[in-house]
């Protein structure tokens, strides 16, 4: 797997950035859930764990 560029990291960070504000915001538990299901993907991206551009994959690797 390709590593993430220095602006793709920058460009994921701040997508983490404006989702933990939006978690923090939600009041409603399937919006949080929602939420929290991006950041983890996003999280996973960032790391290197999963492919950069697979956002929308569900995740069963791991099972979250």
């Amino acid at each position: 797997m390709a590593e993430l560029t220095v602006s793709e990291k920058e460009h994921v960070q701040q997508e983490l950035d404006k989702l933990n504000a939006a978690v923090a915001k939600a009041t409603d538990f399937s919006e949080k859930l929602e939420l929290k299901d991006k950041i983890h993907n996003m999280t996973m991206i960032l790391n290197g764990v999963k492919p950069y551009g697979s956002i929308n994959y569900f995740c069963e690797g791991c099972g979250s």
